[in-house]
């Protein structure tokens, strides 16, 4: 009964939600570096890779903590927009809107609005996370689709890593971490 009570208490905190966020994207920093220094040590000609950096490639798991981060954020709104549904319950597992991992469902669950270039990163973070970081193999025969059609009807690439993807996606999260901050302060008493 016990663990029920802390876990449902914990459950409806969102400032949790975004301090795991936080320690997410900590540990996606330290990865950097490492990231550039392999973008830096790429070889082209004639527009054809030559040579890589030899490095264990460390881009996935960094697209891992970033899409877990952004995955916490908009959970942590959720949980901020139904307090008083779940105030009072004793709860024993997540609520089922909890449970969803695609990150342009969940942008799209709490009003953050995106245009194609969020949708790209947002895709190619929900397949690393759901996946591509974690697996040799797609969790399903449909997971290995790289293309996906986004809202401008056009079908993009969705199985890569590009050299700007850091910067961008610190772009991405100080517009999401805004979204959520503003939005948390709403109904607050």
């Amino acid at each position: 009964m016990f663990e029920a009570i802390q876990f449902s208490e914990q459950l409806r905190d969102p400032q949790l939600w975004l301090r795991k966020a936080d320690e997410l994207l900590a540990g996606a920093r330290l990865l950097e570096n490492e990231i550039q220094a392999q973008w830096r040590e790429i070889e082209v000609e004639n527009g054809r890779i030559v040579r890589t950096s030899g490095r264990i490639n460390v881009l996935a798991p960094y697209f891992l903590l970033v899409a877990y981060a952004v995955e916490n954020l908009f959970k942590g709104l959720l949980v901020h927009r139904h307090r008083e549904e779940l105030r009072n319950w004793l709860l024993t597992s997540l609520p089922r809107y909890l449970n969803e991992h695609d990150l342009l469902k969940l942008a799209e669950s709490v009003g953050f609005s995106t245009v194609v270039a969020d949708q790209d990163l947002l895709t190619r973070l929900s397949r690393n996370s759901i996946w591509a970081a974690r697996y040799p193999v797609a969790a399903r025969p449909d997971g290995v689709r790289a293309v996906q059609k986004f809202s401008d009807g056009r079908f993009y690439l969705t199985a890569y890593f590009a050299p700007n993807d850091v910067h961008r996606l610190h772009e991405l999260l100080d517009r999401i971490r805004a979204f959520v901050v503003a939005h948390l302060s709403e109904g607050v008493a």
